[in-house]
């Protein structure tokens, strides 16, 4: 039985959205949910690479080693006072996770995951950005404020013709920080996104707030200029998304990042 839900806090929980590309949905609120975009096995597979890397911490190589953001090198604010000398090698996102593991090179084969990112981007040929996988440690994994993806300061070209793929490994839930939306914020020109950007803290209303929860292996398509953020985990269990930024092949970075090594790959639907 599947768990997915979008769930708009103290309101009702709103229709499943179990069309494989929903594009309707994605147009009108910014965000779409598709239900078991990879296989139980390579999910994994993916989470156990994951933890490879985890469980190697101290001994990386420095070249791997600066890939790497944890948790201790973050401020505490974000994980309600956690200080740093309590929060380990924790790490909060393994960026570039094909130089750590081959399988990650997997997910860019995935014929769910590329058709839909194809088809949210009207069918233009599509490239790549950058992969990462964002960890939310088990009882301290930091909120996320609320932001738009576009424009940002790490690969972004230089108009709104990109997507975020975030295939969510444990799934997501309320309680472990599931990611947040303001359906249909995204409707705005690309100048006027790039200069609305939400002051530090800020909150919107909690009844223009949806909250996207999960199975693992389900996939959530973010559009580039909807707001969206999420809590802390405060469960018990660790909550990974593999993030894939996928943009207009014909259409160059403003500054291409230099440790990704999916920048450029073409997504075929295979």
């Amino acid at each position: 039985m599947r768990t997915s839900v979008l769930a708009r806090q103290a309101s009702p929980i709103l229709p499943r959205m179990d069309d494989r590309h929903d594009l309707a949905g994605f147009a009108a609120r910014g965000f779409a949910l598709l239900p078991g975009a990879v296989d139980a096995a390579l999910r994994q597979s993916l989470i156990d690479a994951v933890q490879r890397v985890q469980d190697s911490v101290p001994r990386l190589a420095p070249e791997l080693r600066e890939r790497l953001t944890l948790e201790r090198d973050l401020p505490a604010t974000h994980r309600d006072g956690i200080e740093a000398g309590s929060v380990g090698d924790a790490i909060f996102i393994l960026g570039d996770p094909v130089a750590f593991d081959a399988v990650f090179w997997s997910v860019l084969r995935q014929p769910v995951i590329t058709q839909a990112i194809r088809a949210a981007l009207g069918g233009v040929e599509v490239a790549a950005h950058f992969m990462n996988v964002t960890i939310k440690q088990p009882g301290l994994g930091r909120r996320i404020g609320w932001h738009r993806d576009f424009a940002n300061g790490y690969a972004s070209p230089p108009r709104s013709c990109f997507l975020r793929a975030m295939l969510c490994l444990d799934g997501m839930t309320g309680a472990g920080g599931a990611t947040q939306f303001i359906p249909g914020s995204h409707r705005l020109a690309d100048e006027e996104a790039s200069a609305a950007k939400p002051p530090r803290g800020w909150q919107p209303p909690p009844d223009d707030i949806v909250t996207v929860t999960c199975a693992p292996g389900d996939l959530v398509l973010i559009h580039p200029k909807v707001l969206h953020g999420g809590g802390m985990n405060r469960s018990a269990r660790t909550r990974r998304n593999l993030i894939l930024q996928a943009g207009d092949a014909a259409v160059p970075l403003r500054a291409p990042p230099a440790l990704e090594a999916v920048l450029g790959h073409r997504l075929t639907e295979s």
